[in-house]
């Protein structure tokens, strides 16, 4: 699959909501319980937060001939705050490419350090691009535990 990098635009919302609950639908189960994935993909279904979260930032999509593949969120300005590929798109280097410009806007906005706090997917993700763990934690949605890792940059 080639796809282009380019700014979000608001008529990407449905496309992007989709991503991010097809994400945690398809690729989540591998590694969460159907618990968590349901705790997990209701962040996106219910729409309230989720959707003030795509309207700020530096928000960039990666769209191929199939349509939009995955999309990537720096908010604020040194914090990685999203970053979902659809299934189909896994593992086609579409995160890798979304994150580099996620740190390359940080650097234009004069941050030195960026910030993550990765799921279980996405952590060896996160390490292959130079981030460190600075410390697991367990955080809890819609009353389901979940464990991650708070990570982390200098550029």
């Amino acid at each position: 699959m080639n796809g282009v990098l380019r700014l979000y635009r608001s008529e990407d919302l449905a496309a992007v909501l989709e991503i991010y609950s097809e994400a945690v639908r398809e690729i989540a189960p591998a590694l969460y319980t159907p618990a968590q994935v349901d705790a997990w993909a209701a962040f996106a279904e219910g729409n309230a937060e989720l959707v003030p979260m795509l309207a700020q930032g530096h928000r960039v999509v990666i769209e191929s001939e199939a349509g939009i593949e995955a999309f990537a969120v720096l908010d604020p300005a040194d914090y990685v705050s999203l970053l979902y590929c659809r299934a189909r798109a896994s593992r086609q280097g579409y995160a890798t490419q979304l994150l580099a410009e996620l740190e390359t806007e940080a650097r234009r906005l004069g941050v030195t350090r960026v910030h993550t706090a990765a799921s279980l997917i996405s952590h060896p993700l996160f390490l292959r691009q130079g981030y460190t763990v600075d410390h697991p934690e367990r955080v809890e949605r819609n009353g389901v535990a979940f464990d991650r890792y708070r990570m982390s940059k200098r550029l």
